[in-house]
Order: structure tokens, then sequence, then C-alpha cells
């Protein structure tokens, strides 16, 4: 991919000892594909809908995780099943659904919203996760009671419970899901391109697309993909550590 962006749109299918032939690096159609569409704004959507997405899924899933864990409320097992199940039903079957309750989103009776073309509709699907509150609540089942039960002696609510110690003693196990979850949000394509038809609210694979469409040549299409490819390995490089030890943490726990 990196080579062919290097490529002149003559060379780009030679066959592999030919390219390698007289191969020089040459970064200049790096900056005519960033040139050759709003990529900066692009880049800026995809982040904030990632960023959001994932943050209300970790806070969502934890808080549901801890409350099944934990809490035990009536008929618990039967609200796990119940989130599990969703994880076998494909995104496909519940798109037309999901696509006309974001096109008559309604707060209060009576009073609807269109959320299309917002970044509403990009964030709101995305948050409830049950794969994330199964891995949470496994998780959560090993940890012990006592430091818990000593936290409401003292006098701690369950609220102050949960963001001051389950939180950060889980932060490990977070820190996995939310690359995870970023990485799986930062590359979707199918549902922006459903709900997204105004340019100014592209996610940087909607931007791809489009410049694909316009029949770009392919060295300028694989500058483009390359630049999609940064943010996921500088995550995994800053959070290298991180990631490790909630996979180490999490195998023993088991």
């Amino acid at each position: 991919m990196v080579i062919m962006a290097m490529l002149p749109s003559s060379r780009v299918f030679l066959p592999p000892d030919e390219i390698i032939k007289n191969f020089k690096f040459n970064f200049e159609y790096f900056k005519q594909a960033w040139d050759i569409a709003p990529f900066t704004r692009y880049f800026l959507n995809s982040l904030f809908v990632s960023f959001a997405v994932v943050i209300g899924q970790i806070l969502i899933s934890a808080a549901a995780a801890y409350s099944i864990s934990k809490l035990r409320p009536t008929g618990f097992q039967i609200i796990l099943f119940l989130f599990l199940a969703t994880i076998m039903i494909p995104f496909e079957t519940i798109t037309i659904p999901l696509y006309l309750f974001m096109r008559d989103f309604e707060v209060i009776p009576g009073i609807k919203f269109n959320l299309l073309n917002t970044y509403w509709a990009l964030i709101f699907p995305g948050i409830a996760n049950a794969f994330n509150i199964f891995i949470l609540k496994s998780f959560f089942d090993k940890l012990p009671d006592d430091f818990i039960e000593a936290a409401r002696v003292d006098g701690y609510s369950e609220t102050r419970i949960f963001f001051k110690i389950i939180i950060p003693i889980s932060k490990p196990i977070i820190v996995v899901l939310s690359i995870l979850n970023f990485v799986n949000i930062w590359n979707s394509f199918f549902w922006p391109l459903i709900v997204v038809n105004e340019q100014q609210i592209y996610t940087l694979m909607l931007g791809i697309y489009k410049i694909i469409a316009e029949g770009q040549p392919w060295n300028i299409v694989m500058a483009s993909v390359t630049f999609s490819m940064v943010p996921t390995i500088l995550l995994f490089i800053l959070f290298q550590k991180y990631i490790m030890r909630g996979v180490v943490f999490t195998t023993l726990q088991e």
C-alpha cells in the first residue's frame, strides 16, 4: 500500500520485480491526496465520533456490568442473557429499523427529531455494546467483594465506589476495550454511508470512498488509505503497555 502510494499511476500495477527496479521514495502523492479532499475535516469528524462512542460505551457498559456483577438486581441473569442475545443478531438485519429510528427520533412523545446527517446518528447506535458488558462483567466477577463492602461501611455511595474504586482498578481492561472499539468505529463504513450525505459530516472512510468514486488514480487512493491507518498504529504504540497488562491480567484472573 505504501509503496503503491509512492509510484506514478502508470507503474502501480507493474509486476513486483519491475516496481523494485528504479524505485524511489516519493511523498508527492501523499500531499496530492491530502489536498484533493478536505481530509483534515474527515479526520476530525472520525476522531470526534470515535472518541464520543468509546467514552459512551465504556461508561454505560462498565455501569451495567458493575450492576449485574456486584449489585445483582432482580432478574439480572435474564438481563444478561438478553444483552448477550443481541450479539447474535447481524447488524444488517436491524439497519432499516435503526435508520427509521434515527429519522424519527422521539425523546418526548409527539416530538420527533430527524437525526440523519448529524453526528448523533453516528454516535447513538454504537454506544450500547453487549460484548463490552460481557467482558467487563466477567472481569468484575473476579474482583473480591471485601474492599467494596469496606467502602460501603465507610459511607461510600455506589456511584462513588464505581468511579473511585472500580474504574481505577479496571484501567487495563478498559484501555484494551477502548482501543478495540476505537479501531472498530474508526474503520466503520456501512452505517455512516447510510445515514450521512453531507460532506461536512463525512468520516474518513466515507472520504476515501468518495475519492474512489470520483475515479482518482490508485496511487492517490493508497496514499489516502495510508492516512487512515496512522491513528490506530499510534494508539497501539502509545498504549502498548496497557494492552499487554490488560491481556496478562485477564489471563491471570482466569
